[in-house]
C-alpha cells in the first residue's frame, strides 16, 4: 500500500505547509480588519 507521502520530500512537510496556510489566513484576517 503506497501513501501520498512518496510525493513529498518529508512526511512532516505537508503538515508544515498546511500550518503555513493557516498562519497566512490568520495574518490576512489580522492585517485586514473587517
Amino acid at each position: 500500500m503506497r501513501s501520498l507521502d512518496v510525493s513529498t520530500p518529508a512526511p512532516g512537510l505537508r503538515l508544515v505547509a498546511r500550518l503555513h496556510v493557516d498562519l497566512c489566513r490568520l495574518a490576512s484576517a489580522i492585517c485586514r480588519p473587517s
